[in-house]
């Protein structure tokens, strides 16, 4: 073939290879940020409801799925904000009730954190942006519990957005950037609670950084004149204003608070019949106007407005006084358990965080604010989180709250050994440049090993990974929760039989169903024992019932239509263990870690092969 050929058949320089290459050679940045983030959704996407669901999540989607059958929902701190609850309703709608619909909200808002790096440009280099990017990406903790029905990841990742927004602000001016920092933080704010504690930390930081300063102040006399220097340019900046700006000004903040009171109406607004809906046995809706009523009649948008803000304000704050008293022995446990945790499953980013923050506060001119500020952050976080803890495991997903901010000053240092590498190439020396490699892709791959085995073991249980929570079963119920929904969509009557005869706390089945004070379902069963089984009911829509007696147990499974699925607990002594054995083939398993045995009691008319 000729030359000439070859040029005809080249794309064109203008063409939409060029337009891609050009792209890439102007914002290489950008390319590496999104390629990460991509690969981060990839990841994070892949088997997402294999896991059997965690007792929080099974919790949480029980209620989800509650408001999508019935329309009645309102806002308590106890199962956290309501964007979760939301989202997860309309994926519901879209993919049906499974435990891969629940995850979906977290895995897409957890795949995008790597993309909150590029907010963080003014403040990091071209490579420390993407190491934090692929940090973000990889580390087992953050992909774990990005894989997980909780809102702690939705939470670190709007927040962390939130102060990127601002940096972006402090540094353009663009009042665009404020508008974002308040959409980002009213969806922080609606993701979880703890929302407030990184206000908090914020503000912590910030007077470490400021007593720093005054400690040690460039170009100024004293920390006094520091001080004193910047109160008198905020005064003449004050002083300077005239009408147009004063009134621009104005106009913003009654616009952000717009915003932002919207959004946490649109959230927190009750439906349906509010608390009402959610009780048992459910009532009539209240007098309360719901957010639906004020769609149907503006008029009753301020009533609306109101009564979200007097009930869901409260109750908001309230969520601090669910922490009980703790002991030091307590704290110890949990702060040591979760220094463990990320000794061995995150220790790249922990180590590098280290190593960064000593470089920025003793190796260099000018140390950046930045890097110092985080660095605080996640100590403050590591030993704040353990005091704010409700159940003393919780320090598994408060790991997330620690990691985040560390992972800046982590880019730091793994970037230092990059800018190490990148030097040692350009003056051609080996030595150098091979150490860097060996570096760089022995911290690869720890990271990406190590996420591999953490987020996509089949048995997740928290002996075996210390970031597992306890309340994770112990073992995989997949072959017996198959069997249930097939049973469920073809069988007329009841499907599930659930058996316990004792009296002990820690029983499947409430003395008195009527004293149930919510519709979790079904409401005969001591719902903190069973689940996650009650998601799993409601969400293959199984017909249930409780029976306490061996002789109604025995007559139900017994005759020409007995029971499908008959569910006891090992632990219960009033029943022998092969009591059903004639008919029925049994699968047992841990709800929880340890010491929650249950049977499945599969009848041979059903059994799969």
């Amino acid at each position: 073939m000729s030359e000439s050929a070859d040029a005809a058949d080249a794309p064109a320089p203008g063409g939409a290879v060029g337009r891609i290459t050009a792209f890439v050679r102007a914002r290489p940045v950008v390319v590496a940020v999104v390629a990460l983030t991509i690969a981060g959704l990839l990841a994070r996407f892949a088997f997402l409801g294999f896991r059997v669901a965690h007792w929080d999540e099974a919790r949480v989607a029980h209620w989800v799925d509650y408001t999508r059958e019935t329309g009645h929902f309102t806002y308590r701190y106890i199962i956290h904000g309501p964007f979760i609850q939301h989202a997860g309703r309309v994926l519901f709608d879209l993919l049906g009730t499974n435990d891969f619909a629940t995850r979906v909200p977290v895995a897409i808002v957890g795949g995008l954190l790597p993309l909150t790096a590029l907010l963080y440009r003014d403040h990091l280099d071209d490579i420390e942006t993407v190491v934090l990017a692929a940090f973000f990406s990889a580390n087992p903790v953050l992909l774990y519990y990005s894989r997980f029905m909780r809102s702690d990841l939705l939470v670190a990742t709007f927040m962390f957005a939130t102060f990127g927004f601002l940096l972006r602000l402090q540094a353009s001016r663009k009042p665009r950037y404020l508008y974002a920092a308040i959409v980002t933080l009213a969806l922080g704010v609606a993701s979880k609670e703890n929302a407030i504690l990184y206000v908090l930390t914020w503000l912590g930081a910030s007077a470490l950084l400021l007593d720093a300063t005054m400690f040690r102040p460039r170009n100024y006399r004293s920390g006094f004149g520091f001080a004193a220097s910047k109160v008198a340019a905020a005064r003449e900046r004050v002083a300077a204003l005239n009408r147009p700006t004063v009134a621009r000004y104005v106009g913003h903040t009654i616009a952000l608070a717009v915003v932002f009171v919207g959004l946490f109406v649109l959230f927190f607004a009750p439906r349906g019949a509010g608390l009402d809906g959610l009780t048992y046995p459910p009532t009539d809706p209240s007098s309360n106007v719901g957010l639906w009523d004020a769609v149907g009649d503006p008029t009753k948008l301020p009533e609306l407005v109101g009564h979200t803000l007097t009930y869901a304000v409260p109750e908001y704050v309230s969520w601090g006084g669910g922490v009980q008293e703790l002991t030091v022995g307590d704290y110890l446990t949990r702060i040591g358990g979760m220094a463990r945790g990320m000794a061995l499953k995150a220790a790249p980013l922990v180590g590098f965080a280290i190593v960064g923050f000593l470089r920025e506060r003793y190796a260099v001119t000018e140390s950046r604010p930045l890097v110092l500020f985080m660095f605080y952050a996640g100590g403050a976080s590591m030993v704040g989180y353990p005091l704010a803890l409700s159940i003393d495991t919780g320090w598994a997903w408060g790991m997330t709250h620690v990691l985040v901010p560390l992972a800046i000053p982590a880019a730091v240092g793994l970037g230092m050994v990059s800018h190490w590498g990148l030097d040692a190439v350009r003056s051609r020396d080996r030595v150098d440049a091979s150490l860097a490699v060996m570096v760089v892709g022995l911290v690869g791959l720890v990271v990406v090993s190590t996420a591999l085995t953490t987020a996509y073991a089949p048995n997740n249980r928290a002996e075996d990974n210390p970031i597992v929570q306890y309340a994770q079963p112990g073992d995989n119920l997949r072959p017996a929760l198959e069997q249930l929904q097939t049973i469920a969509a073809e069988h007329n009557g009841t499907d599930v039989l659930i058996y316990d005869g004792s009296t002990d706390d820690g029983g499947y089945l409430r003395d008195d169903p009527e004293s149930a004070d919510f519709n979790f379902r079904p409401v005969c069963t001591e719902w903190g024992n069973t689940l996650p089984l009650n998601w799993y009911l409601v969400a293959y829509d199984a017909e249930s019932d409780c029976v306490n007696d061996t002789g109604t147990l025995f007559e139900r499974t017994g005759g020409e239509d007995p029971v499908p699925v008959v569910i006891t607990r090992d632990a219960d002594s009033t029943l022998s263990d092969d009591a059903l054995a004639e008919d029925y083939r049994d699968l047992t398993y841990r709800l929880r870690t340890h010491g929650s045995e249950a049977t499945f009691w599969i009848h041979e008319d059903w059994q799969s092969d």
